[in-house]
């Protein structure tokens, strides 16, 4: 299927779909190992692998963007890695490696990292054979669906060490306006993706979706005035595995 033929109209048009929700309703055929990527900067290249769980074959379609989830794979160029293959076709039950390599046509900081997104979207074959009979076939709705994950560009011989970036923040109390809160502030290269903040004696989790702190930067989170007189919090990370590492700290 040519993505950038007669196809193109489609294709933006489930990826409207996929972005606003649809695509929610459907679960992934082709996976990849592992849920982020890390560029290790002292190597040539970094591979991913994809496996095809279905009993047909998908054409794959990558690329990679700067934040902006509406970006497709013409704004790939601005970014300065190649994927390699960057459109293939996997078969059923079959897995496929993706090389990746750091073109150094644009410079990155050499002192922290650098997030980029990386994108690979699944096409169907437009035939399928397990429909069970010709109305099904011709009722049936084509799905393209998209994988985003985070893509982390790691310079070589950065301080510090990311197994231990729970043991290198800093954690304050705060108050604005009458709210409470708590500052968190990254003294270090390497990005923290926040999973996790559950104040001691208080129910839930705080934090409804990962925050990402950058290199050298501080974020500050805000509670329900219930939780005014917190004594500590416990903060959730992800570290490089996606695994959910976590230590309380005293406010």
């Amino acid at each position: 299927m040519n993505i950038h033929s007669h196809g193109i109209r489609l294709f933006y048009f489930l990826l409207l779909l996929i972005t606003a929700g649809y695509g929610g309703q459907t679960s992934a055929s082709v996976t990849m190992t592992g849920t982020r990527i890390i560029y290790n900067g002292a190597a040539k290249s970094t591979d991913v692998h994809l496996k095809n769980k279905d009993n047909f074959p998908y054409v794959i379609n990558t690329w990679f963007d700067n934040g902006d989830i509406n970006d497709g794979p013409e704004k790939s160029a601005a970014i300065p890695f190649v994927a390699t293959p960057p459109v293939f076709r996997i078969q059923p039950d079959s897995g496929q490696v993706i090389r990746i390599v750091f073109t150094g046509a644009k410079s990155l900081p050499a002192d922290r990292e650098t997030m980029f997104w990386f994108n690979f979207m699944q096409v169907p074959p437009s035939n399928l054979k397990n429909a069970k009979n010709s109305d099904e076939k011709q009722n049936s709705i084509l799905i393209m669906l998209r994988n985003r994950v985070k893509f982390f560009y790691r310079p070589a011989g950065l301080a510090g060490d990311p197994q231990k970036i729970l043991e290198n923040l800093q954690v304050k109390r705060i108050s604005h306006n009458g709210r409470v809160g708590i500052s968190i502030t990254n003294n270090q290269p390497y990005y923290v993706t926040i999973a996790g903040l559950h104040i001691a004696g208080v129910s839930g989790n705080h934090v409804n979706k990962n925050d990402m702190i950058s290199p050298f930067s501080s974020e500050n989170f805000f509670f329900p005035a219930a939780v005014a007189q917190m004594k500590s919090v416990r903060i959730t990370l992800v570290n490089d595995q996606g695994a959910r590492i976590s230590e309380n700290y005293s406010l």
